[in-house]
């Protein structure tokens, strides 16, 4: 007979611990081929449970083949079970210690104290118990349609983009968007990203099976000359404000890229309009995407950078001809996006209240910038030179001094502080610049962070 002893401290059924208990005999050889178990009544009457909880235990493990009912004699073990010896790992299996620093300028991050935590979490209660019920079983590979009818609003009230929903593609972020296109452009064109540029889009490419090459930058951004000379057939692109150098392509270049563009039918533009929300002085500069009259515009942006990173919301405006091929094609196909996350940012977007955080932003973003770069100021004086800072959530700094940019690197990573080089963007052939650039991301720090790293890096800096 069974004799089992139940842990009624446990959260864990009884049934799902005899079931378990019964299922390690098994495993153990301590119940053999063929055995027949207890029947309900007599079991139940032994362990002092009721006969259902037998029952619930012995039909688990009928449908997971542990035993086999025999018609009015009962529930045998079953035979032909070798189970493989469990071996004990000995050796845990190694992961990538990532490095972590006290002050970190990255610039993949957004303000964690002033994140909309309440009104989220009220538009999701709201969510749960009204609109989700009615879109639950809704599986639309574009993205739900009232969602991209808010995002069309979005493009054309702060780009300037006329786009229909019908065209607009809702991934979950940049890794999904881009295997799409990779899909639906072919794995045999040729594709240019920029040098230096956001290594995570090339190296995306290249990881989904694209023919990826780079194409250097001049001053007013992606090289027309080298790309007219090369045999590219689609360009990724971030005209309005480009990483990690800050350039903003002037409307003549763009000309040159749509020009270029039109001249083959194949021929597309990828525009990454990463960070074009955040614009400190002047206006906004117009997307590539609102110049477009060939329709060769493949245009991209998330909300990464306006609500957050962890948001894992992205989407892209397709050309109509891709619009028909992805319609033709991949159908089949299912959105990267959780519909419950799709109807929050719908009613967020809705209800006004990304407006106001997007607003709200701007302002407390300009005065972190303003206050890194006092900082910075007043700390080294004329040794430093600011670069790109009217846009996006970055800048360069240009430091003179007789180090190099990895010593400059090295030296503050010492001392707890994060900084990161021009040079480590690059792809193919790192252009030599007068003297280091350094990246800085101030998003997610404060003033005494500022104060503090800032501090830190002038002690350290000094050359001796």
């Amino acid at each position: 007979m069974i004799t089992f002893y139940f842990d009624l401290n446990k959260e864990i059924p009884l049934y799902e611990q005899l079931y378990i208990y019964i299922k390690e005999a098994i495993e153990k050889n301590e119940l053999v081929a063929n055995e027949k178990l207890p029947s309900k009544r007599k079991l139940a009457t032994h362990l002092k449970i009721s006969q259902t909880t037998i029952e619930t235990a012995y039909l688990q493990l009928l449908a997971e083949g542990y035993i086999k009912s025999v018609p009015r004699v009962g529930y045998f073990v079953l035979e032909n079970l070798n189970f493989p010896k469990k071996k004990k790992i000995k050796h845990k299996i190694k992961t990538k210690e990532v490095k972590t620093y006290p002050y970190d300028f990255k610039t993949n991050q957004v303000d964690t104290e002033n994140f909309p935590y309440r009104q989220f979490a009220k538009i999701e209660r709201e969510i749960i118990l009204d609109r989700l019920p009615k879109a639950i079983n809704h599986m639309d590979y574009f993205g739900l349609y009232s969602l991209r009818e808010k995002i069309a609003d979005i493009l054309f009230a702060y780009r300037g983009i006329e786009a229909l929903p019908e065209q607009i593609v809702v991934g979950s972020g940049s890794e999904h968007l881009i295997s799409l296109l990779v899909l639906l452009l072919g794995r045999d064109k040729l594709i240019f990203t920029e040098d230096p540029s956001y290594l995570k889009n090339y190296l995306l490419y290249k990881e989904y099976g694209a023919n990826v090459d780079v194409c250097k930058l001049d001053e007013q951004g992606i090289s027309i000359d080298e790309l007219k000379q090369s045999n590219a057939d689609v360009v990724h692109v971030a005209p309005s404000h480009q990483y990690p150098t800050g350039i903003i392509t002037p409307v003549s270049r763009r000309i040159e890229l749509l020009n270029w563009a039109s001249e083959r039918e194949d021929r597309y533009i990828v525009e990454d309009d990463y960070d074009s929300e955040f614009r400190f002085s002047g206006n906004p500069i117009p997307a590539l995407k609102v110049m477009d009259e060939y329709d060769k515009v493949i245009y991209m942006n998330s909300f990464s950078k306006s609500i957050s990173p962890g948001f894992r919301v992205s989407f892209m405006v397709l050309p109509r001809k891709l619009v028909k091929k992805y319609q033709d094609s991949f159908s089949y196909f299912s959105c990267s996006v959780p519909v419950m996350t799709q109807l929050s940012l719908e009613k967020f977007i809705e209800d006004g209240e990304f407006e106001k955080h997007l607003n709200r932003m701007k302002i407390i973003y300009k005065n972190k910038r303003d206050d890194l770069i006092n900082t910075l100021e007043v700390a080294f004086g004329d040794s430093i030179l600011i670069k790109g800072s009217d846009a996006g959530l970055h800048f360069l700094i240009e430091v003179k001094t007789d180090l190099s940019e990895n010593e400059l690197i090295e030296r503050a990573k010492s001392v707890g502080v994060r900084v990161y080089g021009l040079g480590e963007f690059f792809i193919r052939s790192i252009r030599r610049y007068e003297n280091p650039t350094l990246i800085f991301g101030y998003s997610h720090l404060n003033s005494e962070d500022f104060k503090e790293a800032v501090k830190r890096l002038k002690n350290i800096w000094k050359e001796n």
